[in-house]
């Protein structure tokens, strides 16, 4: 069935029982979705796995002028949640507010069992004339078995792209097209015109990552010596203590040509600290870090804040500030707080008031020195804040702790995650990540530094980020994807 003429799609995907539309990137996924929701009879449940993806799909829906009585969009996790805690009986749900994977795990086996019962069965039949659900490589098993439940009460169309199932599940397993989406979900055809490009007038690249879309399926090296002139190789030289500065060389070069564009720069998934180096360097270029939202390096810190006082808490508080930015000079300021505390005047042309701010940080049990003192290396003029996201996430988490007696860092930290969880966030135009925190956006350039760990599907994510053009960093030019998957452990960086 992969044939069929893509106006066709919408219509076969909104009237099937059940079924499935494969999509590679940028052919149109979201863009069948809503023309799908347009033809429904009914109303439709539409489903993804985040907030920002909810966003997205909401946008679309408006952009196209439908109306919003014809859909509900919904996170899988918000909806499970909010199904199986109305009906906390037949459910068996214990959890109220689901935080572990292993809260989460109890959530969708609660959700399973409600829909198993017949419970809500007419109340979905009432509600909805079918189901669609957006990210379907994202699923684990456990919202498998949550949406083939669904499947029984509701017509279910799923969406979803084998070649850019990159996320890992805190041990959880992630959902097989062959052995469980295809014989719950068969497939009606393939997206193959890739608009994401030839809006952009750029046939060549589309072409080109066509071809390596079938390379990189079949675990295939490219061999970078035939590529369009809108993608670029450069050698990585052979001693990786050079590797750095070649990358941010590379980057800073494409400010002239690019610098009206937005540019990604994909570096290790496993090493958050070299994406953070990078970041360092570049941070003048305006280039910032892209951090997940469990970042253990902001998770260290607030419980360092939390569970110090005195000198120790002031250092662990200007760790933190030098990590976030440059130019905040940790060690004289330090020195400069301990001179005037015993009567001196180091620093003070240097520092100014931010010493007072220091001493009262030492002095003080209360969170809004530790507040002040943030605030006050940020708006310094020798100062670039280049990891902005840990920045605000620990400034929010200080207001509320502040303005919430009772309340400690590490829950006000949580309330902020959840929130930007919810709320989605807003990615620079200039901004460093790895093949996880990227995936799903759009850039118009770039800047991809390869690693051994990168099996084809992390590869071929990273090569559809960007529209106009693509720079590779690598030692050899020819991409060897690895055989085992990547990204082990990196949602908990």
């Amino acid at each position: 069935m992969d044939e069929i003429l893509e106006e066709a799609v919408a219509e076969l995907a909104a009237g099937i029982a059940r079924g499935s539309v494969i999509a590679a990137a940028g052919c149109g996924k979201t863009e069948q979705i809503v023309n799908a929701t347009l033809v429904s009879a009914g109303r439709r449940l539409i489903l993804t796995h985040t907030h920002a993806g909810v966003d997205a799909l909401r946008w679309r829906m408006d952009k196209k002028l439908v109306p919003k009585s014809r859909y509900r969009i919904e996170t899988i996790a918000g909806w499970c949640l909010r199904y199986a805690a109305s009906f906390p009986a037949r459910s068996g749900i214990h959890i109220a507010a689901p935080r572990t994977d292993a809260d989460w795990q109890s959530i969708y086996d609660a959700t399973v069992k409600l829909l198993d019962a017949g419970t809500v069965t007419n109340v979905l039949r009432a509600s909805y004339g079918g189901l669609f659900v957006d990210e379907y490589q994202d699923c684990t098993q456990s919202q498998h078995k949550v949406i083939d439940a669904l499947a029984q009460i509701l017509p279910t169309c799923v969406f979803g792209d084998p070649m850019q199932a990159i996320f890992s599940f805190g041990g959880q397993v992630p959902v097989s097209w062959d052995a469980d989406v295809f014989p719950s979900f068969p497939k009606i055809t393939v997206l193959q015109k890739p608009h994401r490009w030839l809006r952009e007038g750029n046939k060549e690249l589309a072409d080109w990552l066509s071809v390596v879309r079938f390379k990189l399926e079949a675990g295939e090296s490219v061999d970078l010596e035939q590529r369009p002139a809108c993608v670029d190789w450069q050698a990585l030289p052979a001693d990786a203590a050079y590797h750095r500065p070649k990358i941010v060389g590379s980057c800073k070069a494409l400010l002239g040509p690019a610098a009206n564009d937005g540019i990604i720069v994909i570096a290790d998934a496993k090493n958050a600290g070299s994406r953070s180096g990078l970041a360092k360097m570049l941070g003048a270029s305006g280039f910032t870090n892209i951090e997940p939202v469990e970042c253990k390096t902001l998770a260290a810190a607030v419980r360092n804040i939390g569970k110090s006082s005195g000198e120790q808490r002031l250092e662990f508080v200007m760790g933190f500030i030098s990590d976030c930015m440059t130019g905040a000079e940790e060690t004289p300021y330090l020195k400069a707080v301990v001179s005037h505390r015993q009567g001196g005047k180091l620093g003070q042309k240097k520092f100014g008031d931010l010493i007072a701010t220091g001493i009262a940080t030492v002095k003080n049990e209360d969170l809004a020195s530790v507040l002040a003192l943030m605030e006050g290396f940020r708006d310094r003029p020798a100062t670039t804040l280049y990891r902005r996201e840990m920045y605000h996430a620990m400034a929010s988490g200080l207001r509320l702790a502040i303005n919430s007696p009772g309340k400690s860092l590490s829950d006000a930290i949580w309330d902020v995650q959840n929130r930007i969880r919810h709320a989605g966030r807003i990615i620079p135009k200039r901004s460093i990540g790895s093949t996880l925190l990227v995936k799903g956006l759009q850039f118009d350039r770039a800047v991809i530094v390869a690693n051994d760990a990168m099996n084809g599907k992390d590869w071929y994510v990273a090569l559809t980020r960007a529209s106009k053009g693509v720079t590779i960093l690598s030692t050899a030019p020819k991409i060897h994807p690895a055989v085992q998957a990547a990204q082990l452990g990196e949602a908990a960086e």
